[in-house]
């Protein structure tokens, strides 16, 4: 009986010699965009879950191609590329599991499905190491491990993927707000060779029971987009091509890297207060927080990438000292100036220990023009140049939104997103959207620039909201004449009373003319007051969207007998004339003028008493939004057109 017990355990053991297994470490692939909406409100929610897990994890983030721009999707465009045509993803964000389907990232990264992928069983086990020799040369060591007593073949492809940790912009490179990014792929290597580009991976082949095939490679000029060394890591996975499951999934740690220099460094600017103050003077503080003295630092900055300005500090600075870089004065522009600084170089060299650490965060400013221009000031928002479908440049305003990014509050276009003409009334392809619907709160500002206004002056504008359920978000028209040092108060709205719809609690983008509604402000208490200011301040309380087209400051759209609906433009659009046309034939000469969206009189034609239309010549004039003015002894009246 014991000899039979015996042989039976010995069988047993023989058995769990082939059979024993290891778990799975999940390996997460996220796609996703510096540019894209919802991937700014959804991938907070996928970190917060993996940083609650508590297990061992791999992460790679493909920075794709759509919607916009994205500097890393730029900087190595393959490696996204081929890693979105193998799982034929076609929208972000998305996330795969151990090469599983995608999906959304918070459906399929949860605590529950981390803790169904990490119990699979598989063969393999994988352990990597890095090694740096100086900052430019770093060598990977790789080992997969069959832990069976059977040889195994399953997993036909090793992938090496070179990622960056944190990639931490002082601006967001895209639209959706986000400057923090996580995992983020940066090259992709051949484990055989070494050889970059390696998107495709390299055979692993049959590994024999209980044995372990090493890749072992060294990389002796890292990538010059890399934006912090220290960051860097690899992971490595093993998968099957045929059915694209991950078998194992491994990932080497950041480790010291000697030669590297540790300097930080922030902003110590100062600049002229409110809209119209231009004064500015560029300064940054650096500190030394390594044992090597520091004695030299060579920085330089610009502003809206114009010519950099350089200074150098020469001293010794011991660990812990700080000094300042101070420019001579400098005067910013009318608009927004984004300052750009540049640590060049410290002691002649360029070996960051966090090049992160020593960049220094943008600043942005947003002044009004040193002047006014002619009422009427109009804006419809179709000549805004674009990036990623969104704008916030505009001639006749500044956007004022405390950090909040164009995707968010700027100027939206319609056919980038496929939304349409969301522009007021459907009759173009733009307005102003203030993304109420993932805000939870803040306060967005549309400052228009300076006007001259004249007689029977008044504010005009079209605009489409609705409630997510009851809440007040609000929209509030002020006017200053002092340049922005006081405001009053001339128009506000909120909830129920701003919306133009029933409450929805889908994200709300303008569908038809019906959405829109018209309003008129009299201005007239400014008549003839040069340098008013008008802002739009929108505070959200986490509702709906809102949006804004079609702003007139200072021409009045109903004046005796020249109301708006005195005259007709058309055809509208236009490309080579346009026909001014009123209702009925003046008993005086009128002037007809075309303005353009900086109120500058472009053509001007004088409408003779008795007649009651006039073809005026637009041949030459670019594309974009203008306004017909028609001025008579009775009135004056305005009409947008667009000219194509």
């Amino acid at each position: 009986m014991k000899n039979l017990l015996l042989c039976g355990s010995l069988l047993f053991l023989g058995m769990t010699s082939v059979q024993a297994q290891v778990n799975k470490v999940p390996m997460i692939e996220h796609f996703t965009q510096a540019s894209c909406g919802p991937c700014a409100s959804q991938n907070p929610a996928m970190q917060a879950t993996l940083a609650a897990y508590t297990g061992d994890y791999v992460k790679i983030s493909h920075q794709v191609s759509w919607p916009g721009t994205d500097p890393m999707y730029n900087s190595f465009s393959a490696g996204p590329d081929a890693r979105v045509a193998y799982y034929n993803v076609s929208g972000v964000p998305n996330t795969s599991l151990n090469g599983g389907a995608t999906g959304a990232p918070n459906t399929i990264v949860t605590a529950a499905t981390l803790a169904t992928a990490a119990a699979v069983q598989t063969p393999y086990q994988i352990t990597a190491t890095q090694s740096w020799a100086d900052p430019n040369t770093v060598t990977v060591n790789i080992d997969v491990e069959n832990v069976t007593g059977a040889a195994i073949s399953s997993g036909d492809k090793i992938y090496v993927t070179m990622v960056e940790e944190v990639v931490t912009y002082n601006t967001a490179p895209g639209s959706n707000g986000e400057t923090d990014f996580y995992n983020v792929m940066r090259q992709m290597y051949d484990a055989s060779t070494g050889a970059a580009d390696a998107t495709g991976g390299a055979a692993l082949g049959s590994i024999a029971a209980n044995s372990t095939q090493n890749f072992n490679f060294t990389i002796t000029s890292l990538p010059s987009y890399i934006a912090d060394k220290g960051q860097v890591t690899f992971a490595i996975y093993v998968q099957n091509d045929a059915s694209k499951e991950i078998m194992q999934a491994g990932k080497t740690s950041v480790v010291s890297i000697p030669g590297l220099i540790n300097v930080a460094a922030a902003t110590a600017s100062t600049a002229g207060s409110g809209y119209c103050d231009y004064s500015y003077t560029p300064a940054i503080e650096f500190t030394n927080n390594d044992a090597t003295a520091v004695t030299e630092v060579v920085a330089e900055y610009s502003i809206n990438g114009g010519t950099a300005v350089q200074e150098t500090y020469t001293g010794s600075l011991a660990q812990g000292q700080s000094a300042t870089i101070t420019w001579p004065g400098a005067t910013l522009a009318s608009g927004t100036s984004t300052v750009t600084y540049n640590v060049v170089s410290v002691n002649g060299a360029q070996n960051w220990q966090s090049p992160a650490a020593v960049s220094v965060p943008d600043e942005t400013y947003s002044k009004l023009n040193a002047t006014g221009v002619a009422a009427p000031l109009t804006e419809g928002m179709e000549t805004a140049p674009l990036t990623g479908g969104y704008s916030t440049d505009l001639t006749t305003a500044i956007f004022d939104g405390g950090g909040i990014g164009a995707g968010s509050f700027g100027v939206l276009d319609g056919p980038t997103f496929n939304y349409g003409a969301i522009g007021g009334f459907a009759n173009s392809d733009r307005s102003i959207r203030f993304r109420f619907y993932s805000i939870t709160s803040g306060e967005m500002n549309l400052v228009m620039q300076k006007v001259n206004l004249g007689t029977n002056s008044e504010l005009s504008f079209s605009h489409a909201y609705r409630q997510y359920q009851a809440e007040n978000d609000q929209l509030e028209i002020s006017v200053s004449t002092d340049c922005g040092a006081t405001w009053t108060s001339v128009w506000s709205e909120q909830g129920s009373g701003l919306a133009t719809l029933p409450p929805s609690t889908t994200q709300y983008v303008p569908a038809a003319a019906s959405d829109w509604a018209s309003n008129s402000i009299d201005l007239s208490a400014y008549d003839n007051m040069q340098d008013v200011v008008v802002k739009f301040t929108a505070t959200s309380a986490y509702g709906n969207n809102l949006f804004v087209d079609d702003i007139n400051i200072g021409g009045a759209s109903s004046v005796e007998d020249l109301a708006s609906n005195t005259f007709d433009v058309y055809p509208n659009p236009a490309t080579d004339v346009v026909t001014v046309e009123l209702s009925e034939a003046g008993s005086a000469d009128a002037q007809v003028e075309v303005l353009d969206i900086k109120g500058q009189v472009v053509s001007s034609e004088v409408l003779t008493a008795g007649q009651s239309s006039i073809q005026v010549n637009t041949s030459t004039l670019a594309s974009g939004v203008y306004t017909v003015r028609v001025k008579s002894e009775s009135g004056v009246a305005t009409e947008r057109v667009v000219i194509k």
